[in-house]
């Protein structure tokens, strides 16, 4: 770090964010020691990486995905964690969504855990942290603001800023999503759906309601902010791309998606990436 000219805080900043991303693995819990995973040395690291300078928007789009999406029981959650999956409206103003959040965790299990409340400084601060990274800020005149660029995830319109207190954050066909994270994104969230909180396998389902992948907590639906239409539309993307082995239909009603792999916990999430990153 000192050869990249990084002091002390900056090494911390670095190591906060480089674990709430899910890049790194922890290989001995005692002296805290981590590794990168698997995937963050395919996007970031040698001649080969997908994406070594982060250029591309499906990059931005998977690193919402991986810091964004929890699972359903017992998830360590922060501003944005919660936000982007159980936040149901579309207009947000930061004290009312202060006053969500501090509903929300007094039934949180890992608040009763803890045995403390949240203070209010604290949560003012990280609800000041998502805006800052997701908001996409005008000026008086409607000009986008330069500053609002210092945040890649900028770039995914997720968030807008209408006031200085009030924002916006529409549901969408997510076009600039690319079907391959999508696809990410889905095998990684049925992945899930087959494990408990220990990581246990129970199940060996190969089918999700529709409706649970566009509104579930951790779903791909919530976290992307889709629409009904965005859903759908990427839904038959992902069904092209993966030769038939995700598919869904629509029968009288009744909505599902279906894979079709012998073993899902096999399966690779990052199969369909390399369409995305060297197939252009």
């Amino acid at each position: 770090m000192v050869s990249m000219g990084m002091g002390k805080n900056m090494v911390l900043s670095v190591r906060h964010w480089i674990r709430v991303l899910n890049l790194v693995e922890c290989t001995d819990k005692k002296k805290q020691t981590y590794k990168l995973t698997e995937l963050a040395e395919r996007l970031f690291v040698g001649n080969n990486a997908f994406d070594e300078y982060l250029d591309k928007t499906g990059t931005v789009w998977l690193l919402h995905w991986l810091m964004q999406s929890i699972g359903s029981q017992n998830a360590e959650l922060n501003t944005a964690r919660w936000f982007f999956n159980y936040f149901n409206g579309v207009r947000v103003d930061k004290l009312q969504l202060s006053k969500d959040i501090q509903l929300s965790l007094e039934n949180h299990e890992k608040a009763k855990e803890q045995e403390r409340a949240v203070t209010d400084a604290t949560l003012k601060k990280d609800i000041d942290c998502l805006f800052q990274m997701y908001a996409v800020k005008t000026t008086a005149a409607t000009k986008v603001n330069e500053d609002s660029f210092t945040s890649p995830f900028t770039e995914l319109g997720l968030i807008s800023q209408e006031s200085a207190k009030d924002y916006r954050a529409e549901l969408s066909l997510q076009k600039s999503l690319p079907t391959a994270v999508f696809g990410y994104a889905l095998i990684d969230y049925m992945m899930r759906k087959q494990l408990d909180s220990d990581g246990n396998k129970i199940n060996n389902n190969n089918t999700l309601s529709f409706d649970s992948l566009l509104n579930d907590v951790g779903s791909p639906g919530r976290v992307f902010r889709l629409t009904t239409s965005g859903l759908s539309e990427k839904l038959d993307e992902l069904e092209i791309l993966s030769k038939g082995k995700i598919a869904w239909t629509d029968t009288q009603g009744l909505r599902q998606v279906q894979h079709n792999f012998e073993d899902l916990q096999q399966v690779d999430p990052a199969m369909f990436l390399e369409n995305y990153y060297n197939g252009e």
